[in-house]
C-alpha cells in the first residue's frame, strides 16, 4: 500500500531536509510518496535573517540537529555560509514545473542538498536553473516558466493556505490524512511507526 504524505516545508529548513532523509530510510519498509506543501518562512519583502551569525541557532543546531544528522547520515552545514538566508518564493515555483515533469522529489532533493551540504544560494534564478537542470528539468523551460510568474499566483495561495487554512505553525508538518505530525521525528524508527499507525485511518 502507498501512502501519500503531504508535508508542509521550506528549502531553508534543515529539520524539513532531515525528515526526507527518514523518509528515504523507511522507504526500505514502507512505500511513501510525499507532495510538498510550500511554506515561507520569510515571505518577501520581510526582511531575510542571517542564520549563519546566529550564536544562539547554532547551539540549538549542534544540540537537536547534529545528532539526527549523524543517524541519518545527512553532513549538514549548520547553518550555511549564504548569508543573508535566502528567499525560497521562486524555488517554490520551480517546484510546480517539476511536479507537472514528474520530478518533485528529485527537484526538492537537490534543491536541499545544494543549500545545507553545498552552501550555494537556492534564492536566484541562476542558480536554481542550473540546480533544476541537474535534477532532470529541461533548463530553459524551467526559467521561462520562472521569468514569466507562471506559478507564481499558485505558490502564493499555497503559502497562504498552509500558513491560514492547515494553521501550520512549525515545518516541516506532516499530513497523513487528518493526522499531522509538527516538527518532523526524532529517529526514523519512530516515522515508521506513525506512518504504520495513521496509514489505514
Amino acid at each position: 500500500m502507498s501512502i501519500h504524505l503531504k508535508i508542509a516545508s521550506d528549502f531553508v529548513c534543515p529539520y524539513c531536509y532531515v525528515l526526507e532523509a527518514m523518509i528515504a530510510q523507511v522507504r526500505a519498509e514502507v512505500d511513501v510518496e510525499i507532495e510538498y506543501l510550500p511554506f515561507e518562512l520569510t515571505e518577501p519583502p520581510a526582511e531575510r535573517v542571517d542564520t549563519y551569525n546566529d550564536p544562539e541557532r547554532r547551539a540549538r543546531y549542534a544540540k537537536e540537529l547534529e545528532p539526527l544528522c549523524r543517524e541519518v547520515g545527512l553532513k549538514m552545514c549548520l547553518p550555511p555560509k549564504v548569508v543573508p538566508r535566502p528567499y525560497t518564493r521562486m524555488a517554490f515555483q520551480g517546484l510546480y514545473l517539476a511536479r507537472e515533469q514528474g520530478l518533485e522529489e528529485a527537484y526538492c532533493h537537490r534543491i536541499f542538498r545544494a543549500y545545507f551540504e553545498e552552501e550555494r544560494d537556492i534564492g536566484g534564478l541562476e542558480e536554481l536553473t542550473a540546480l533544476a537542470a541537474e535534477a532532470g528539468l529541461d533548463p530553459d523551460a524551467f526559467r521561462q516558466a520562472l521569468e514569466s510568474g507562471r506559478w507564481e499566483a499558485e505558490e502564493r495561495e499555497a503559502v497562504r493556505r498552509a500558513k491560514e487554512d492547515l494553521q501550520v505553525r512549525v515545518v516541516p508538518t506532516a499530513f497523513l490524512g487528518e493526522h499531522r505530525l509538527e516538527g518532523g521525528a526524532q529517529s526514523a524508527e519512530e516515522l515508521r511507526e506513525w506512518l504504520l499507525a495513521h496509514a489505514a485511518n
